[in-house]
This record gives C-alpha cells, sequence and structure tokens, in this order.
C-alpha cells in the first residue's frame, strides 16, 4: 500500500490553510465590493469544455476513468465561460463573476510520468463588454486585489502588459511557414533558437530586438509605431497605460509592455498581463489573465456580446509572500476543559458552549483526569494554554 500522495500533490498543514482561507477571504470581500458575484463550477468537466476550444491541450488535461470523456478543470475560466453561455445564456450583459477553486495541471515528469500541479486560486470574470473599459476594470481591481492581500514589501512586484494582436503584428511579414516557430521563440525569450533560425540577418536583428523590446510602456509603443506605423492597438494601449500606470505606482507595482508576453494555455485573443514577483531564487509569476473574446465566441450560439476577460491569482504563491506582521493573528487562549468524574461530562459541554458563544477555542477532555502529569500531557498534545476543571 502506497502511502504517499500522488506525483506532484501536496498535503497542506494547518497553519497553511488557514493563511489560504485568509487571502481567500479578503479578495472575495473586495470582488463583492466591486460588483462580482460568487459562480462555483464543477471541477469535473467534459474535455471538450476543458480543452477551451483547442486552447489547452488534452495532454494536459488529467483524464477521469469514465463512460464519457471527462478530466479535472487545468483552470476556470472555460468552466465559467460554457456556464454563461449556457445556464446564464439569458442573464443581462455585462456578467459579473468571481471563484475560488482547485485546478489540476496534468505536467509531464522527467521520466515521462506525470505530475500533478494542485493549485488553488482565485479570480475574476467579466463577460459581455468590448469597451476597454472593462480591461482598465480589471487591471484596477488586479491592483486593488494586491493591495488588500498586503504582500510583504521586501518582493518588488512588476506588472507586465502585452496584447496578442501586437505578436500577430510582429510575425506577419514572415514566411507563413515559419509562424509558429518565430512566435514560440519570441514567447520563449528563445536566443538560441533565434540563431538557427532560417531568415534573412536583418529579420534575425528585427526579432532580437522585438525580444529586448521591454519596458517603460510609453517608451516601447513609441518604438513599435517608428516599426509598424500607428494602429488601433497601440493606441488602445496608450489609452489604457493613461490610467492605468499611475495606479500601480500608487501601490508601489512597477509597469511594463512586453509584446511579445505569452501563456501557456492558448485561451487569449487580445490584452494579455502577469503579475510577477520577484524572490531570492526566481520571478514567480502569482497573478496572470487576459482578454478571450475568442473563447466566449467558440462557446456562444449567437455572435452578440461575444467579449470576456478576467484573471486568476494563485494563492498557494501569494500565501508565501505575506509577511510575518499580516500572517494569522489567532486567539492564543485555548481552553482544556477537564473533570475527574464521568457524570461531569454534560457539564463540561455546557461549559464548553459558554466558551464558544464569547469566541473563545475550548475542548473537552475524552476522559476524566485524575492526576496532574495525565493533564499536562493532554494540555501539551492539545496545544492548550490552560486547563477548565468542572469539578
Amino acid at each position: 500500500m502506497t502511502l504517499q500522495p500522488a506525483s506532484g500533490a501536496r498535503d497542506l498543514n494547518p497553519q497553511q490553510v488557514k493563511k489560504n482561507h485568509l487571502i481567500a477571504s479578503k479578495l472575495s470581500s473586495l470582488y463583492q465590493l466591486w460588483g462580482y458575484e460568487r459562480i462555483s463550477p464543477p471541477h469535473i468537466e467534459r474535455l471538450d469544455t476543458l480543452m477551451a476550444a483547442g486552447g489547452i491541450s488534452n495532454n494536459e488535461i488529467l483524464k477521469i476513468v469514465s463512460d464519457e470523456p471527462l478530466g479535472l478543470r487545468p483552470e476556470i475560466t472555460a468552466s465559467i465561460v460554457r456556464a454563461a453561455s449556457t445556464r446564464f445564456h439569458e442573464y443581462q450583459r455585462p456578467l459579473r463573476f468571481w471563484s475560488t477553486g482547485t485546478s489540476f495541471k496534468c505536467n509531464q515528469s522527467i521520466d515521462g510520468g506525470i505530475d500533478i500541479e494542485e493549485s488553488f486560486q482565485s479570480g475574476v470574470e467579466l463577460i459581455g463588454t468590448k469597451a476597454i473599459n472593462a480591461e482598465i476594470e480589471l487591471l484596477s481591481l488586479l491592483i486593488e486585489s494586491l493591495k488588500v492581500i498586503k504582500v510583504d514589501q521586501k518582493y518588488k512586484m512588476t506588472l507586465l502588459i502585452g496584447n496578442t494582436y501586437l505578436l500577430e503584428l510582429i510575425i506577419s511579414s514572415f514566411d507563413s511557414t515559419r509562424i509558429n516557430q518565430i512566435k514560440n521563440i519570441l514567447c520563449d525569450l528563445d536566443y538560441i533558437e533565434l540563431s538557427r533560425l532560417d531568415v534573412k540577418e536583418e529579420q534575425r536583428i528585427l526579432l532580437k530586438n522585438i525580444m529586448n523590446m521591454r519596458g517603460k510602456p510609453e517608451k516601447i509603443l513609441t518604438k513599435l509605431k517608428d516599426i509598424y506605423g500607428s494602429n488601433f492597438y497601440i493606441e488602445n494601449l496608450k489609452e489604457l497605460f493613461s490610467i492605468i500606470e499611475p495606479l500601480a505606482k500608487e501601490n508601489g507595482i512597477e509597469v511594463q509592455l512586453d509584446p511579445t508576453l505569452g501563456t501557456k494555455y492558448k485561451l487569449y485573443s487580445g490584452l494579455t498581463f502577469s503579475l510577477v514577483s520577484s524572490s531570492s531564487s526566481a520571478p514567480i509569476i502569482i497573478a496572470k489573465g487576459g482578454r478571450y473574446d475568442d473563447l466566449v465566441k467558440k462557446f456562444s450560439s449567437s455572435d452578440q456580446n461575444c467579449f470576456g476577460i478576467g484573471f486568476s491569482i494563485s494563492i498557494d504563491k501569494v500565501r508565501e509572500l505575506i509577511s510575518s506582521s499580516e500572517e494569522i493573528k489567532e486567539n492564543n487562549e485555548k481552553i482544556l476543559i477537564a473533570y475527574k468524574q464521568s457524570g461531569s461530562l454534560y457539564k463540561a459541554l455546557k461549559r464548553q458552549k459558554e466558551f464558544h458563544l464569547k469566541g473563545i477555542v475550548s475542548l473537552i477532555s475524552h476522559e476524566p483526569l485524575m492526576t496532574d502529569n495525565a493533564t499536562n500531557k493532554l494540555l501539551k498534545s492539545n496545544r492548550c494554554s490552560k486547563v477548565e476543571w468542572i469539578d
């Protein structure tokens, strides 16, 4: 009998669970203030839903043995879009939904086996609005989310923003047979593969310049206009940054424009963004999201209001970035209710109820305690601060 959890899965200790709950609670309160309503899609979905109309590979989904093709959700957006297009089809747009839950990603391990990446996340979806105001609302809410979570100030935060249409604009001038290869090179910042790419030297230099083109939005937008001229997406980003950049600066977040910003899943069509935290070892992506109009269109039975944008925050990753001063401040008073006679159990239950009404943690000994040694041992094993005797 194997007693270890499945490869990639893990057990959380009580303190980790409490911190997760604290973060999720703060976020849910904020979402509700912004007018978002909770939705709880199932963990198990049909594979055609989980694959998000081709946005997610079948190999990345953890399958379930069943008479029909089912799997565990690798992310929550596709499930919410499916619900919005079916059960909530008649609801007035825009739809503002928030959710908190677990997702399960399937990764290939080095030895060819399967690793399960279990993630506890919280996020929002805004469905049915095309205007740039929807993007501004989501990014503003993401910035506000970071504020209520109160991440330790020693971690530098960077908000990377890109746009899939900018990426398409960049690769449109290249041979169509190499588009996917060039897209992967740009998104992965793969300089080695770039050196092997069969293109003209001036094209290679252009791609290398694009790969290094990440930084202050105004500066990067100017460079893009110099190369490709002005267009709708560049002007749209200019308007977006005029509002988001000052908001982020007020909260100590640096904003950068990354024309090659890619995501693991091909869900997005338009704005994409990632919130990255610095750490002692490597940068950590604690939140990500973007616009997924094409996904809504593929799931919808009509072409009306087929717009959507959202983000998800990894609570597991955020949990490790909270400063000690922001950790759960537990009531250290935890009382052991003890008795020496079995007939006193009823009185013990009554006393416990009195403590609970005052919000005091208390528990009852399962058997009479006759010696100081037994009492002290039970106090220690239950991590109680004091004992309350009934008789």
